[in-house]
Formats: structure tokens, C-alpha cells, sequence
């Protein structure tokens, strides 16, 4: 993984821009649209194997988009020239397997996928991982879940499971509920994804949704950092997508659930991917690339200015008709969505507010229904 990660990810979230003129950066393909289409296309089929059909699709893309970007090429045409130059004659493109796969239409042969890591070392470990068969839900996860997580690497396991017990040869999940979400959100990829996603589905067949609805929120966050700082900022759209259909809406709680869209994730992943550019040129190191991300996942919390801490996390709606929901749920969607509001708006011009101004506090009061000044006392002023 350390391999994968050897170029800085700064180049790596940026190749085109440092590698390529600017006439050649306008002619960039993107994929996201066809891989969208197809991959919804299979999810809503009467396939016994929809969801897996539909997982597939992001595999391939994501194995494509990793190639396209280590080549520094910007077509599927360009990818398949350099990786299989053999099936290219006098430069006329006699098949179209490598546009099949960009869009996620095919997934590579065995035979293929060999060929390229041969040549593109750690290609294809992201095609290959096992945590895509954790994010299908097409069935319910029942007693498997233990199952499931132990397909997953060591550095995960521990998150999940007790040490001691591991050390033995046993699987024994650690009581503290928090605690495994704090772990995850450390070393956030799709592996990560995968482990939240379980605890999703095992919190919403037990009836737990407060339980759901917390995993939920860490699970946001796990998914935002790992598309911004591993291979999956290539296929990032259409991973939100997937989660935002088909396994957010196991994370509700009793009257609230998230409210989630993707084209805001993208601008969340772009705010983010931002900062930390930011950070780093003042001197930051919180994060190495290919290290883990516990100090990255503090841009998601107050510690580093409520405008991260709001702007970066999730809306939120009532499940349930307004006068059926709870006080307590009516102010908590209030309160979160005026908070996101002003955050939002501020990440979005590319500044940094880290303290909330006097006037967004007035709003956040009416918002959270306080009286005036309450909850001046509670939170950091600075002047607009």
C-alpha cells in the first residue's frame, strides 16, 4: 500500500495539472457520467445479482482510473496504447475493450489484469480487494458479519476485534462503541468503508438506529478522506452514489436521516482536498501519503475551526413528518443545517472561518431555539 502511495498524493491529486500543458488538461475524458449510468443501470435491474453487477462497475472503473492516472494519460485510448500496445496498429484503435472498461462495462480478464500489474506495480489491488463483496447488501448480513471483517487486513481487524483475543486466534469484538469508529476513521480507505458498512447493516437488522444513525456519521467521514487521499478520488462521484442509495438509508435514526447528495460530497471532497493543500504549504504534516489518517480526521471535528467541523459534515432531515418528530430531532436538523449553511458558504470561496461570527450565532440560536445569548456563552465569537 506504502508502494501505491509513493508518489506524493499532492501529484497524485493534481497529475494532469503538473503533467500535462493546458491544452492537453481540456482534453481530459471524464468517465464519471457513463460509469454512473451503468453502474444504476445494473443496481435497478431484476438481476439476482444487481448490487454485484453494479459493484463491479465501480471496480473496473476504479482499476482504469488508477492505471490512467499513474500513465498520465487522458483517454482510455491513451491507457490501452501504453498497456497494450500489441492490439494498436499504424495508430488505429481496432477494439474498444479499455472504453469498456473506463466505464465499467467490462471487468478486465485475470490474464489482463496480470499483463498490467506486471507493468503498473499495485494495479490491481483495489480491483481485487475483498471489501467489495462487504458492500453488498443486496442480502442481509445476518450472523456473517464476524465473517465478513475477518477478510479484512490485520491493522482493521484491530480496530474491530480485542487484541488479546486476536493474539489467541479468537474473534471477540471490542464493547466500547465508540472506539472501533475512532479506529477506522484512523486509516480511512475502502477498507475502512467496508467495516462501517457492516456495522451499518448489523445496527439496522438489530433495530439499533441510533446505534445506525452514529456509524452512520463516522461512516461519512471514513468515506470523505479516503476519497480525497487514496485511489478512490477516481471513481468518488460514483461511490457516493452507491453508498447515498443503497446503504445511508439503513443509517436513519428513529426520526432523522441523513440528507445526503453527491454533488455536495464532491464539493466536500473539494473543500477538504483544499485545506489540506492549504495546511501543508503553512507547514502542516498530519498526513503522509499512504500513512494513516488519525490526525487528518480531526479536520472533520472543532479542532481545527467549526467551518471544517460543520462545512465538512452531513445534512440531515426528518425522517418522520414534523409534528410527529421529537423537540429534540426538530432542533437537532435545525440547528445542523443553519450551522452547515454558514459553513458551507464560507469553504465554498475558499477562506477559513474558524470561529463562528456574531451573526451566524443569532442564527444558530434561532435555529436551536435558545433565548439570546445562551448560547453566545457556548461558543467562540470573532467579528465578521
Amino acid at each position: 500500500m506504502i508502494f501505491e502511495q509513493m508518489e506524493s498524493w499532492r501529484e497524485s491529486l493534481l497529475y494532469f495539472r503538473a503533467k500535462m500543458s493546458s491544452k492537453s488538461l481540456k482534453m481530459i475524458k471524464p468517465y464519471h457520467e457513463a460509469r454512473l449510468k451503468n453502474m444504476l443501470c445494473f443496481a435497478q435491474s431484476d438481476s439476482a445479482r444487481s448490487l454485484k453487477k453494479a459493484l463491479n462497475v465501480l471496480r473496473a472503473g476504479v482499476w482504469f482510473e488508477g492505471l490512467r492516472m499513474r500513465l498520465y494519460q487522458s483517454t482510455a485510448y491513451g491507457v490501452g496504447r501504453k498497456m497494450q500496445p500489441h492490439t494498436y496498429r499504424d495508430g488505429i484503435y481496432h477494439h474498444n475493450v479499455w472504453a469498456k472498461y473506463a466505464v465499467g462495462k467490462h471487468l478486465p480478464s485475470a490474464e489482463t489484469v496480470y499483463a498490467c500489474e506486471e507493468q503498473v506495480r499495485g494495479s490491481s489491488h483495489l480491483l481485487e480487494d475483498p471489501s467489495w463483496d462487504l458492500l453488498d447488501v443486496s442480502r442481509p448480513i445476518g450472523g456473517d458479519g464476524d465473517k465478513l471483517l475477518r477478510r479484512l487486513r490485520p491493522s482493521i481487524q484491530s480496530a474491530l476485534f480485542e487484541e488479546r483475543a486476536l493474539a489467541n486466534g479468537r474473534y471477540v469484538r471490542r464493547t466500547a462503541p465508540v472506539q472501533p469508529l475512532i479506529r477506522l476513521e484512523g486509516q480511512a480507505d475502502l477498507q475502512a468503508i467496508a467495516a462501517a458498512v457492516v456495522f451499518v447493516r448489523e445496527a439496522y437488522e438489530a433495530g439499533d438506529t441510533s446505534r445506525a444513525f452514529d456509524i452512520g456519521r463516522s461512516l461519512h467521514g471514513i468515506t470523505l478522506m479516503a476519497a480525497v487521499v487514496t485511489g478512490l478520488r477516481g471513481i468518488a462521484p460514483e461511490l457516493f452514489e452507491y453508498l447515498i442509495r443503497y446503504v445511508f438509508p439503513m443509517a436513519s435514526d428513529t426520526f432523522i436521516e441523513f440528507d445526503l447528495n453527491r454533488e455536495v460530497l464532491n464539493a466536500q471532497a473539494d473543500w477538504l482536498r483544499s485545506t489540506i493543500l492549504q495546511m501543508e504549504d503553512n507547514g502542516w504534516t498530519g498526513y503522509v501519503p499512504g500513512g494513516p489518517t488519525r490526525e487528518l480526521r480531526r479536520l472533520l471535528s472543532v479542532d481545527y475551526g467549526f467551518d471544517l467541523r460543520f462545512g465538512l459534515g452531513p445534512r440531515i432531515k426528518l425522517k418522520v413528518p414534523f409534528e410527529h418528530a421529537s423537540e429534540d430531532a426538530r432542533r437537532s436538523v435545525s440547528f445542523n443545517n443553519a450551522a452547515w449553511e454558514w459553513a458551507a458558504a464560507v469553504l465554498a470561496t475558499g477562506r477559513r472561518q474558524a470561529l463562528i461570527p456574531e451573526e451566524a450565532i443569532v442564527r444558530l440560536m434561532a435555529a436551536n431555539g435558545e433565548p439570546d445569548g445562551a448560547m453566545a456563552h457556548s461558543h467562540p465569537v470573532e467579528s465578521a
